[in-house]
Parts: C-alpha cells; sequence; structure tokens
C-alpha cells in the first residue's frame, strides 16, 4: 500500500511538471526562467528569446526576476507579467558587486520597440554606480508600465534619436530619472510618476513634450531644462515637494503652458479671484532663461 502511495505521488509530480511549461514561483528569489515567442517557443532567457524573435514578434517574460543586460537590435515588444511581479537586474544582489565600465539593464538599438510591464533596478543600490535602467539609442519606441529605480539614468535617450513615447512608468530612487540627451527630438514624457530622483527630468534636446506627470520629491530639481533646450512643451504636470520645482537655463526657449493649461507648482503663491482654476499671475521659473508658466494651475490635476 505504501509502495502504491509513493508511486501515485511520484506520477502526479512528473505530470504537474510536464503540463505547467513554465512553473511560477511564489518568490521572486526562486526566479522563473521562462521566456516566450509568442506562437513560436520558449526560452530560458531574456537575451535568448530576443535573438531567436523575428522582427515583430512578441516576447512573454513570466514572472521571477531575471539577471542579465539585454541588448535589443530588431523591433520586437518585450511584455512582462507587470512590474511587480517581472524584475530584471543586471546581477545577483548576493554575490560582490563591483562596476568598472557603464552598465545598461535594458539597451534599445532598434526602432518600434516596446518596453512593458517589468521593473528594473541596478542590484547596487548606489546612485553613484554606472548602472542605467532603458537607455534608448533609436527611434519610435514606447517604454511603458515599468518601475525602473536605484539607475545613474532611469530612463536614457542617445543624441540623434525621436519620437520615442515614456508614459505610465514609475521612475524612482535613480540619480537621473529620465534623461533626454542633445540632439534627441520630439520625445513624449506622459504621466509617469517621477519621483525621489535627484534629478526627475532633465532636458538638454528639442521639441519635447513633457505632460502629466507627477514630478514629487526630486531631491535637486524636479525638472531641469538646460544647455541648448528649445522649443520643449512642460504643460499639465503636478510640482510637489521638490527641492527645487524647474529650473530654465539662461538661453533656454521652453515653453510651461498649453491652451490655457500650465502646471501645479506646490509653492505657487498667487490667487485666483475668479474661481477659475488657474492662478492669476504667472509662475516663475528660476534659473535666468526668463521663463514663467503663465497659466499655473490651482489644483493638483495628475492622472497617472
Amino acid at each position: 500500500m505504501n509502495k502504491w502511495i509513493v508511486t501515485f505521488i511520484s506520477m502526479l509530480i512528473l505530470m504537474s511538471m510536464f503540463f505547467a511549461g513554465c512553473m511560477e514561483k511564489n518568490s521572486f528569489e526562486e526566479k522563473t526562467k521562462c521566456v516566450l515567442i509568442e506562437g513560436k517557443g520558449k526560452y530560458s532567457s531574456i537575451q535568448n528569446a530576443v535573438n531567436h524573435a523575428s522582427d515583430g514578434d512578441t516576447v512573454i517574460v513570466q514572472p521571477g526576476v531575471y539577471y542579465e543586460k539585454i541588448t535589443i537590435n530588431k523591433p520586437i515588444t518585450l511584455v512582462g507579467s507587470g512590474a511587480d511581479k517581472t524584475v530584471i537586474t543586471c546581477k545577483n544582489a548576493s554575490e560582490v558587486f563591483t562596476i568598472t565600465e557603464s552598465t545598461d539593464i535594458i539597451r534599445i538599438n532598434a526602432d518600434n520597440c516596446t518596453i512593458q510591464g517589468f521593473t528594473i533596478t541596478s542590484p547596487s543600490k548606489e546612485l553613484s554606480s554606472r548602472t542605467h535602467g532603458i537607455v534608448i539609442n533609436s527611434s519610435n519606441n514606447r517604454i511603458v508600465n515599468n518601475t525602473i529605480s536605484h539607475c545613474a539614468y532611469g530612463i536614457y535617450t542617445y543624441h540623434k534619436t525621436r519620437g520615442n513615447n515614456i508614459s505610465h512608468n514609475i521612475v524612482t530612487d535613480n540619480k537621473y530619472g529620465i534623461y533626454l540627451f542633445f540632439g534627441t527630438e520630439n520625445n513624449i514624457i506622459l504621466r509617469n510618476n517621477v519621483s525621489y530622483n535627484d534629478y526627475g527630468i532633465r532636458v538638454k534636446s528639442i521639441n519635447n513634450t513633457v505632460f502629466e506627470n507627477l514630478i514629487l520629491r526630486n531631491n535637486v530639481m524636479g525638472v531641469y531644462l538646460c544647455c541648448v533646450a528649445a522649443g520643449n512643451l512642460v504643460y499639465g504636470n503636478a510640482f510637489i515637494g521638490n527641492n527645487e520645482n524647474a529650473r530654465c537655463d539662461k538661453a533656454v526657449n521652453g515653453v510651461w503652458s498649453h491652451d490655457g493649461m500650465g502646471n501645479y507648482w506646490d509653492d505657487y503663491n498667487g490667487t485666483d479671484e475668479d474661481g477659475d482654476g488657474v492662478g492669476d499671475t504667472p509662475y516663475q521659473i528660476p534659473g535666468g532663461g526668463n521663463c514663467e508658466d503663465e497659466f499655473p494651475l490651482m489644483n493638483f490635476r495628475w492622472v497617472g
């Protein structure tokens, strides 16, 4: 009888392993190693799946922690099982961690990619490290519904990239949350939670839109338009609890309102005598750039 029970239990275990395909773990530390290319097959690592994917494929990453650095050289969609379930970090934090050169956890070299549904974090937790979350070296990509933390640059766009959409992400505890470098243009930064970074959003480039973001408690500055930044549109954002909410360098041309909508500033001291929800006097942006928000909002409007 005991022998029969042991045999029966063994068969159940084997059957469950066979049918599970990708065994989902309850703990991130028991990391799942299963990545699917939609309609094609499964792989043991994200990079392996990316390498085998064809243009236009969707790579689906099952829940777990993946200790990888990923380079994407073709137009694909990379989808996690939700930022609360799918983590990418470049090294196991239990090991000795030393960075001698910059490390990009995800680097996008191809146009028309989507990265969605991940937590992307540096295991060192040191903002002085040279680990970067998502580095975009291409155009017309979508970075959506991710959490990026503990990196030098959370999201970084390289020179000569354009048309990238960065939206609905949580970008927190980085040195620079979102950094648009020289020569990148026509990017959209929309409805992100950009909080507890040193610099929330830094823009060195032209013709970008920063719209309806929560810019919260950044240690140095919320939004910084600097250097050769010109033609950037910043409106509908909520600036709350930052050491300095925003700065606009001398010779920088930025617009801080659109169609009568400016931004919410927690340190705005003006009044709204006519009750239309817009301050009666402009909000002055410091920094020598003669920038101002002509239509400062009296109420917090972030949607998320």
